[in-house]
């Protein structure tokens, strides 16, 4: 009887403090993202001269708000530019290849307004009008350094940056018999600076980080950069992280590893292009990096290994990739989710950005709708998931 009693009254004693529990049970949210194929669709006539692949293009919207897409047609050697809100040609801008307003064969161009275009060609960048008309020019060749250096550009995994009258542009590192180690590239810079008002181009202090020790062949160096109004944000394409620098002399670090990779992504180290090109696709590597500037979100591509048949178009298959996913980073470069999408359905170095999301090209050309016609792009909803996950704090050492 008395043990009874003692076990009523130790049950009597507890069950206030447990019940008490229910008020100190804190509820923690971890916000996952995705990315999931919406509805909504963008598609664009295009005639018959106009290719439906570029890699420099980029959406701009007017100061009354109208969206449009600049385009380069490689084809025909023309900017041309649609309106994203009636899907409809605007008008064209034929870069002249000779005569007093010649820019040559451009490789890469900057929207800043619509009467106000910057035109890359070799080491030079021309600014030119609607009508082609060429305004002004800028030299970006500054010493012997520069001349182991790919021509800069801007296109859609690197385009320039124009801030304070300046323009901040990535220097790629050319293919050549040279093998690099760690220390070569610790030599060369990554950025370069034109100022619009004196034309004076400067080489910045950043250089290529240390991402391995050995030698190996070219085609490792590539990588992809954007700006969110405050940091240069350097996706490399064979590294587990991201690397993020505010002034343009040093790096700040932060892990951004695909969850649908081992290890790390290797080098490449075949003797040649022709291997290297198909190495590029069957290896896991990272890809582009792009500021979401509506959402606050940067989304970093992903290609995960895979295997290329013989019967494949490797050129077709440089252009378009195979598998890929996307990475969702909030603004502190924390991942907070990552998509993978289906094989053949989709471009993943097509895209762009409005308000209402990010649009990327449906329209590869192992797409069973695949449409030469057409330019297509699909927007991906960015789609919350949040778990919940329930922390009991009690002192449940008294049973």
């Amino acid at each position: 009887m008395k043990n009874i009693l003692k076990y009523l009254l130790s049950f009597c004693v507890i069950l206030p403090l447990f019940s008490s529990c229910k008020g100190n049970m804190s509820k923690n949210e971890t916000k996952n993202y995705s990315l999931q194929p919406g509805e909504k669709r963008i598609v664009i006539p295009i005639d018959d001269n106009t290719s439906c692949y570029s890699m420099s293009m980029f959406s701009y919207i007017t100061p009354e708000g109208i969206p449009y897409l600049s385009y380069e047609n490689e084809q025909t050697n023309e900017l041309n530019f649609y309106r994203l809100d009636s899907c409809k040609l605007s008008h064209k801008i034929k870069i002249a290849m000779e005569g007093p307003d010649a820019v040559g064969r451009f490789i890469g161009h900057t929207v800043i307004d619509l009467d106000n275009i910057l035109i890359f060609n070799q080491f030079k960048i021309s600014k030119i009008n609607k009508s082609g008309k060429i305004l002004d020019k800028y030299d970006l060749i500054t010493d012997t350094q520069m001349a182991l250096a790919h021509p800069p550009t801007s296109k859609v995994y690197t385009p320039m940056v124009l801030q304070d009258s300046s323009i901040y542009l990535y220097q790629a590192l050319k293919f050549s018999d040279k093998h690099y180690n760690g220390d070569d590239l610790e030599k060369y810079p990554l950025c370069i600076k034109v100022n619009m008002q004196t034309k004076q181009t400067k080489i910045l202090p950043l250089t290529y980080p240390r991402l391995w020790e050995a030698k190996n062949e070219n085609g490792i160096f590539t990588c992809s950069r954007d700006y969110d109004g405050t940091n240069f944000v350097y996706s490399f394409f064979i590294s587990n992280s991201i690397h993020v620098t505010n002034d343009n002399k040093t790096f700040k670090e932060y892990p951004c590893k695909s969850r649908y990779i081992n290890g790390s992504p290797k080098n490449h180290t075949a003797p040649d292009i022709k291997t290297i090109r198909k190495e590029s696709i069957e290896n896991a590597s990272y890809g582009n990096i792009i500021y979401d500037k509506y959402r606050k979100l940067y989304y970093r591509f992903f290609q995960p290994a895979c295997e290329v048949s013989p019967n494949e178009n490797i050129t077709d298959l440089m252009k378009t990739g195979k598998k890929f996913s996307i990475m969702i980073l909030d603004k502190d470069f924390k991942v907070i989710g990552e998509t993978l999408f289906p094989e053949n359905i989709y471009i993943p170095v097509m895209f762009f950005i409005l308000k209402d999301g990010l649009y990327i090209s449906d329209n590869n050309f192992q797409n069973p709708e695949f449409n030469e016609n057409v330019l297509s792009f699909r927007r991906m909803d960015l789609i919350q998931q949040t778990s919940k996950s329930i922390n009991i704090i009690c002192l449940c050492g008294l049973f």
